[in-house]
């Protein structure tokens, strides 16, 4: 099981690199009950590309996953994209990036162009399953006249040529060009949540009680997920670990950076990658900090003092 704090916040370009959202499931006109399954109009195919372990006893309705070009078995009632099929001069297959359970989809297909999408064989699933262009919710909208983000602090915005700025007070990135749009909030759409591994403890402690807070915490579902005082990195990590420091009690907040045998260390084993730390601290200077006021670097304090502090966990 996965857990998510909120929907996601950007907090620079190079965020954009870290996520993939090209990938989607799209209902197709595929129905059933065990191992009966059957397409909507194709009678002389038992042509079905199962994903593995697919489909199970409860499953009525298929979509197929784009990376995988496979067929998961699903609920009706879920939510998914689709794949409509286009009667002319040549049979064309329409994908609409909108959210509709399996009912909805096929309404709208014999509405608009003649039906769900039906799959002969590989080369006429392909045709369809391609990337394509979509819009999925993040966490910006707007305050009065202020665009906020619904988790941290951040100024980033890419927006897409052109987008009118009335068009919602919700935002969406698009999963092609990863431009941003403004949105009705109403829409139903698929969304990209944070997996946040970083805790801010609001409980001033010494560094050795911050360390020792860290580690006894446990997760009873997820026996082998550890916690510890937190490492950070220069550049984009810093910049996310600091929007979670404006979130504690206290100004400063303790780190796991410590000097220890001569050097500085982080208790992890992490490379230190800051060059301003004194070569030889004083007995009183020998813990780190992150400082809400002194943005850029890690700063140095007597082990002693009680602060917030940060726990991150993993696997290790």
């Amino acid at each position: 099981m996965r857990y998510y704090t909120d929907l996601a916040t950007l907090y620079n370009e190079s965020d954009r690199y870290l996520i993939n959202i090209q990938n989607y499931d799209a209902w197709i006109g595929l129905t059933g009950v065990g191992s009966r399954w059957n397409w909507l109009d194709i009678y002389w195919t038992s042509w079905i590309p199962w994903g593995k372990d697919e489909p199970h006893s409860s499953d009525r309705c298929a979509f197929v996953r784009y990376d995988s070009k496979v067929v998961y078995g699903d609920s009706c009632e879920a939510l998914h994209f689709f794949f409509c099929k286009k009667i002319g001069n040549k049979k064309e297959y329409i994908f609409i990036p909108e959210i509709k359970t399996w009912s909805e989809a096929r309404q709208f297909c014999q509405d608009s162009y003649y039906d769900l999408a039906c799959f002969s064989d590989s080369n006429d699933q392909d045709r369809a399953v391609v990337s394509q262009n979509f819009s999925i919710w993040i966490g910006m909208y707007r305050d009065g006249q202020t665009w906020k983000w619904s988790k941290g602090m951040s100024t980033y915005t890419k927006w897409e040529p052109g987008d009118s700025d009335s068009n919602g007070d919700c935002v969406t990135l698009s999963s092609v060009k990863e431009e941003m749009a403004t949105q009705n909030c109403s829409d139903r759409l698929p969304f990209l949540c944070i997996s946040d591994n970083t805790v801010v403890v609001k409980e001033s402690k010494t560094w050795e009680e911050a360390l020792d807070h860290c580690r006894a915490i446990t997760t009873p579902n997820q026996p082998n997920l550890r916690y510890d005082l937190i490492s950070v990195q220069p550049g984009a990590e810093y910049d996310y670990v600091m929007n979670k420091v404006v979130e504690a009690n206290t100004d400063e907040v303790w780190t796991g950076l410590h000097f220890m045998a001569g050097s500085w260390l982080w208790v992890n084993g992490a490379s230190v990658s800051y060059s301003d730390l004194p070569v030889c601290p004083s007995e009183q200077l020998r813990c780190g900090i992150l400082s809400k006021s002194n943005t850029g670097t890690v700063a140095t304090r007597d082990c002693t003092e009680r602060k917030n502090f940060l726990c991150y966990s993993g696997y290790w």
